[in-house]
């Protein structure tokens, strides 16, 4: 008799646990809704405290965690969430994007694989795991993937952008010209399109289509310092020396800390005499951790 009624009592404390886990659930929910992500949490974690296997406060607690910033803590939350139950979809979504956005494509391509298998209409989850792909070097996987999704949605820009990019790493040149053109037609003032169109234009060494490209992605955003910084290769490429030095000079000011411009700006200087600046430059992309100057610092500079 004792027995029996202490498994009622631990059932009725169990049932308790779970209602209270419920309610504190609810109110997280509502702070976050309301921008309140501390309060939030710290509500996900009594939720928790009381019922360790409460699934969604795991996810949820993950993705309020990640709008705070913190990361890691999220991503070991979308982790305990697929753990508790692998065909939790969103999780594997959450987490993959997530990674992806961290750069770490082969985490996210562990997420995104059975996210895709989850969801196999969900574009988002297509985008992501052909954008982790990509970044891989799995491109003819991926184009699969991006070509998916414009069957659905032939106004997706970012399935043309990144497309464009795997078909650009094929060295398919006219297929990548082509999506990128279609990226600008969908927007014509976002510059990835023209910057990643110029790219092409360059290895193809249509260099005046480059810089038209790039000179255009900078009318759209004054401060593209990726459009300065390739317009300057694609002078350079050219001979125009000053014109490329005056396009790194603004790509650093735009960012201090772009150890490619500078490396690239001192090397023109040193070409056109100017060895003492030019060597400044080379050593200070090295000081910023660019590995590729120090072999230049030792080629152009002699130290």
């Amino acid at each position: 008799m004792k027995s029996i009624l202490l498994i009622l009592a631990l059932s009725i404390g169990n049932l308790v646990n779970a209602q209270d886990a419920a309610s504190f659930f609810k109110t997280a929910i509502g702070k976050a809704q309301a921008g309140d992500m501390p309060g939030a949490i710290a509500d996900f974690d009594n939720a928790i405290k009381l019922d360790p296997s409460y699934t969604d406060a795991y996810y949820w607690r993950g993705v309020a965690k990640a709008a705070v910033g913190n990361v890691n803590a999220a991503l070991a939350d979308f982790e305990k969430t697929t753990s508790l139950d692998p065909g939790h979809a969103d999780a594997y979504l959450t987490a993959g994007n997530l990674y992806n956005q961290e750069g770490n494509p082969k985490a996210a391509l562990a997420n995104l694989n059975p996210a895709v298998k989850l969801l196999p209409n969900n574009m988002d989850a297509l985008l992501n795991r052909g954008k982790a792909q990509t970044n891989l070097g799995m491109h003819e996987a991926a184009i699969k993937d991006y070509t998916t999704v414009l069957a659905a949605d032939r106004g997706s820009y970012d399935a043309y952008i990144n497309r464009g990019v795997s078909y650009r790493q094929l060295q398919n040149f006219d297929k990548a010209i082509e999506d990128f053109t279609s990226a600008i037609n969908r927007d014509k003032m976002n510059p990835d399109g023209y910057i990643n169109r110029g790219i092409v234009y360059r290895m193809k060494e249509d260099f005046e289509y480059a810089i038209a490209d790039y000179t255009q992605a900078i009318v759209v955003d004054p401060n593209s310092s990726d459009a300065f910084y390739n317009r300057g290769i694609a002078y350079s490429k050219r001979d125009q020396h000053q014109d490329a030095i005056r396009d790194f000079s603004k790509a650093i000011s735009i960012n201090p800390k772009d150890a490619d411009s500078y490396m690239n700006r001192g090397i023109e200087k040193v070409i056109i005499g100017k060895k003492e600046d030019g060597c400044a430059d080379i050593v200070q992309a090295s000081n910023l951790g660019l590995a590729l100057a120090i072999e230049q610092r030792n080629k152009f500079c002699g130290f």
